[in-house]
């Protein structure tokens, strides 16, 4: 029933585009709703919410602060039945004095849901002039101040059972926001500032993403929460005109005002194009509560760079903070070191109304840099059910893992109690200094496994088992570009993000982003693993990498984040040149670079006489330095000249100057001293290896576009060094004219070759799935793809349906990738009764086609010819829809796969341009 508001919106806007302002028929609905609506309220003035919720402290909370708002907009119009309007206005006020005084909403359980409270508290500040009751103020005032205490902990969240990001930031402060009582307007200003105080520790800003990262594990009540783009504080971001920081979250006055004029631009005033709805359909009142309030506040772009520059874990100095929550029992701490910033949190898991209630995550939770964002991001419960209940590798939190007779355990779950100690003694945490090395020991209920995490120069963790097996998980965030590589490994070994690698007895793990390195160095470990999970994070921007530690009895590592000249650096004792051991010591020079790593042996050089060259330089520059002896350097030079380094001893050429994508290649390697020989390139499955002069076969990805492609042959020679050749090879079409194909057997090349704007996509069991039934419209994009003339395949099977008019569907001539099938192009799609419809951007459904209902995986295949679109369904020869459009969308465009309230397995895309 809050949508009586919107009932009521369009009745009384007077404005060009609203066909319904004081229309008849609609008066007619809502006087019924209202009639209706009234007729629900309970004789104590409480309104229902569901049979089993009959005095219900959401409805009646959210009823106030929406009709509230009817109630201004009705007496604006003064059209509708007097009668309707006073009996509205007895009710709320009824309403109001329920909310008051009722046990469902100050008693224990209102406690845990600040966002129910604080909604009905605001729709009475808007209704108290109307009521003009000394007494019923009076109350007001009370209650508010009694709401103040209970309903925000001391940590500075407002209280939904405990954190619960989502909530206080997109429920509590969009209504705080509409406060209209300015006697008590104090109040809410100070809850609110003490709000964004503790949230500049749990929303990160990421520089290069321009967006927010989210300390999800945190979170008790929704999962997978991690990442926003912007975050408006308030209803219309009017926080940001009362709190400078809240400015720094949302979008800019230049932003929006670009956004508005593309809006108009569009020509959404005089469209009249219907909107494939579902059966069912919400719109959330919020945005009709926003429209009402008539202001809004929008930070220009040097407001909100200033109010980013305020943020204390991107642009502050160092700090030890340390918050406390009474009512549940909960900690938090939040550490800022010149290597790294960290959060942590402990305490019990909160019931709420759904029972116990898992989803948080206890212990680490995540690592930031203000230069690179979130390298380490503890998620809260991917799905529902603890740890041991499900399969292990779906838990995604920072902690340690065993196996007890039950299943798999997590510290993270199991809700670790922390002690606090400086230098070995006990210590109140609240009073530790900014740059006090606070170390943390705790351990999880039940748990064989105790913890200590020290917040000193490096984040050092040391876990201890008695002689039982465990594992570490640290989830990593990373980019694409990243480079990885072990510690104490092969420095030349390949380390790529998006495959799995396993490593025995290697001491560290080093990610490099721009110049800039994640060192975790740890003993102990027998086996390192790292798995990609396709669990999304930042909104497919990142890639979510899990590193597994296993270790039986005693495991320690340490993590820092520091500039690095030479990421990936020779660590070894002594330099090799290749194989060679020149017995010269190999230590850093102060910058991130080994003696070695300045050496550059591995590279490709012009010849051998510019490798000597560069050697002596080198030596000469680092005897200077004092980094080596003379000696030492004299060494180094005579090493170098008697190598092989720089000399062409091989030669690498393809069997043909064009491939089909998906198909292989035989690569030719002859020559001399040939010990191995990789083969790699961006067009690849993955890179090939073969001993001695021969052929290597590589296989062309699947999902390649038509272009050149340039690979090279790495070869190892006997002597241990190296020589690569450089070739190009240029991918084509196949007969049938096919430049894109996706099967989704590696998800690693459906992740370069989509890009999935909105909805849950994942590569599972060879299908592409999406899998959010809660909105119609959500698409992934094949990058870098453009067709006007061709054709468009891809199987479906429906899995779930929200609706009967759910669907799968295709979108083609698309003006930019990721627009909506109401901004560009055609949509062509399939529901399961066997219909077919095609949508023009701009226009709505200009054709429609009907066939045998679908009952499993299925085909749908698009055909574009000029005007002419012509859709076909399974193995039927007949199209099921024929269109020629008379203003027809033409030229190429992108091509997306769409789902409208449904989960769909997508299999075997095929795109196709016309033959020559």
């Amino acid at each position: 029933m809050e949508n009586v508001l919107t009932l009521a919106y369009f009745y009384t806007a007077d404005r060009p585009w609203n066909p319904y302002h004081r229309d008849a028929a609609l008066r007619q609905r809502l006087e019924a709703a209202l009639r209706f609506l009234l007729g629900t309220q309970n004789a104590d003035g409480s309104f229902p919410q569901g049979g089993g919720d009959l005095h219900s402290r959401a409805a009646t909370g959210f009823a106030l602060e929406l009709y509230a708002i009817m109630l201004e907009l009705l007496d604006a119009d003064g059209t509708l039945d007097p009668a309707l309007v006073s009996g509205l206005t007895g009710a709320m006020r009824k309403a109001t004095t329920w909310f008051l005084e009722d046990e469902e909403v100050w008693g224990p359980r209102g406690a845990q849901f600040a966002n129910q409270v604080a909604g009905g508290l605001v729709g009475i500040s808007r209704l108290l002039r109307r009521f003009d009751d000394a007494a019923l103020r009076a109350r007001f005032e009370q209650r508010l101040a009694h709401h103040e205490r209970i309903s925000q902990g001391e940590a500075g969240f407002f209280r939904d059972g405990t954190v619960a990001h989502r909530y206080s930031l997109e429920v509590e402060a969009e209504d705080l926001a509409g406060w209209a009582d300015p006697a008590t307007r104090a109040t809410i200003d100070r809850m609110q500032t003490r709000y964004l105080d503790w949230a500049q520790y749990n929303l990160l800003y990421d520089k290069r993403l321009d967006g927010y990262f989210i300390n999800t594990a945190a979170d008790s009540r929704h999962r997978g929460w991690n990442y926003a783009s912007e975050l408006p504080i308030g209803s219309n971001n009017l926080w940001g005109a009362v709190i400078p920081q809240a400015r720094a979250y949302s979008a800019t006055q230049e932003e929006m005002d670009e956004r508005r004029a593309a809006f108009a631009a569009a020509g959404w005033q005089t469209s009249v194009a219907p909107l494939i709805t579902p059966t069912w359909a919400y719109l959330d009142p919020s945005v009709i509560r926003d429209v009402a309030l008539r202001e809004e506040y929008y930070p220009a772009a040097a407001e909100r760079r200033a109010a980013i520059g305020t943020l204390r874990p991107y642009a502050g100095a160092p700090y030890t903070e340390h918050r406390a929550d009474a009512a549940t029992g909960q900690q938090f701490v939040f550490a800022k070191r010149p290597g790294y910033v960290v959060g942590m949190g402990f305490g019990k898991h909160v019931n709420t109304q759904y029972g116990f209630w898992d989803n948080q995550r206890f212990g680490l939770s995540y690592l930031y840099d203000p230069k690179l964002g979130v390298v380490v991001q503890g998620q809260n419960a991917p799905q529902i059910g603890a740890p041991r209940t499900r399969p292990v590798d779906a838990e995604l939190s920072w902690g340690t893992g065993w196996t007890a007779a039950d299943g798999v355990h997590f510290d993270a779950y199991d809700q670790p109690v922390p002690t606090f100690f400086r230098d070995g003694s006990p210590v109140d945490p609240a009073t530790v200094g900014d740059l006090d090395p606070l170390e943390i020991r705790y351990t999880a209920a039940g748990s064989p496994v105790s913890k200590s995490v020290t917040l000193g120069d490096r984040l050092e963790v040391r876990v201890e088992a008695g002689s039982a097996p465990f594992f570490e998980r640290v989830p990593l965030i990373l980019e694409k570009g990243d480079t990885l590589q072990w510690i104490g490994g092969d420095p030349a070994a390949a380390l790529e993000a998006g495959s799995r690698a396993t490593a025995e007895n290697v001491t560290g793990l080093v990610v490099n982003r721009d110049g800039r390195s994640v060192e975790i160095r740890w003993s102990g470990a027998g086996t390192a693993t790292l798995w990609p999970s396709a669990f999304p994070v930042a909104d497919g921007n990142r890639t979510l990498h899990i590193l597994d530690l296993k270790a039986t009895g005693r495991l320690a590592y340490d993590i820092r984040i520091v500039d690095d000249t030479c990421p990936g650096s020779d660590e070894r004792a002594t330099v090799f040149i290749g194989d060679q051991d020149t017995g010269v010591a190999n230590p850093d020079d102060g910058a991130g670079c080994t003696v070695a790593d300045l050496l550059r042996a591995g590279e490709q050089w012009e010849s051998h006489a510019a490798f000597v060259a560069h050697a002596t330089k080198t030596a000469e520059t680092l005897a200077r330095k004092r980094v080596l002896s003379r000696r030492d350097a004299a060494r180094l030079v005579v090493a170098a000249a008697r190598s092989d380094v720089g000399r062409d001893l091989v030669t690498a050429a393809p069997s043909q100057a064009s491939v089909v994508a998906g198909q292989e290649l035989a690569v030719r390697i002859s020559g001399r001293s040939i010990a191995a020989v990789t083969v790699s390139g961006p067009c690849l499955t993955g890179a090939a290896t073969a001993s001695g002069a021969g052929e290597v076969k590589v296989a062309i990805r699947e999902t390649m576009l038509p272009g050149r492609c340039r690979l090279t042959a790495g070869t190892v020679r006997d002597s241990g060094t190296t020589e690569i050749d450089g070739f190009e090879v240029e991918i084509v079409p196949d007969a049938q004219g096919v430049v894109f194909r996706d099967s989704f057997s590696s998800a690693a090349a459906t992740s370069e070759a989509w890009s999935a704007v909105d909805g849950v996509w994942t590569v599972a069991d060879g299908v592409y799935r999406q899998q959010d039934t809660s909105r119609t419209g959500w698409k992934s994009v094949v990058d870098d793809l453009k067709i006007g003339d061709g054709s468009v395949e891809a199987g479906m099977h429906f899995r779930t349906l929200a609706t009967s008019t759910a669907f799968g569907g295709i979108q083609v001539r698309t003006a930019q990738p990721g627009d909506a099938y109401t901004q560009s192009g055609y949509m062509v799609y399939l529901r399961a009764n066997g219909s077919v419809d095609v949508f023009r951007a701009g226009t709505g459904v200009i054709a429609t086609g009907t066939g045998a209902a679908i009952t499993g995986p299925t085909t749908l295949r698009v055909e574009l010819r000029g005007a002419e679109i012509r859709a076909f369904v399974g193995t039927d020869p007949a199209p099921r829809v024929t269109v020629a459009d008379p203003n027809p969308i033409i030229g190429p465009g992108y091509v997306q796969l769409v789902t409208g309230r449904a989960a769909v397995d997508f299999d075997n895309v095929r795109v196709s341009t016309p033959l020559p």
